[in-house]
């Protein structure tokens, strides 16, 4: 049993580092970001967004909202924040990763 739990602590690391490279594009250029995500679900397949979702999922969620809510500075700034806290708990997650 601890190993699944190894396994998830593993993946959810990894995930979240994706998210946190996923988000420095954002930050460069929305349309880098928007078009990036586009090209990787293919938007016609639905099956690609769902597999992808853990991926890159959270950032494009959390940059959309950030975009269309505050100016581009602002949302800017807010996104160095949330990919220093993905760093945070990406390092948490393969601390907890490396213990069990």
């Amino acid at each position: 049993m601890m190993h699944v739990i190894t396994v998830i602590f593993g993946a959810i690391g990894f995930s979240l580092i994706f998210n946190m490279f996923f988000s420095f594009l954002y930050m460069v250029s929305k349309s880098a970001g928007k078009g990036f995500y586009r090209w990787v679900t293919y938007d016609d397949f639905e099956i690609l967004t769902i597999l992808i979702f853990p991926f890159l999922g959270l950032t494009q969620f959390v940059a959309t909202r950030l975009y269309e809510k505050y100016n581009w500075f602002t949302a800017r700034m807010i996104l160095f924040l949330y990919s220093i806290l993905l760093l945070v708990l990406a390092i948490l997650f393969f601390v907890l990763f490396d213990l069990l």
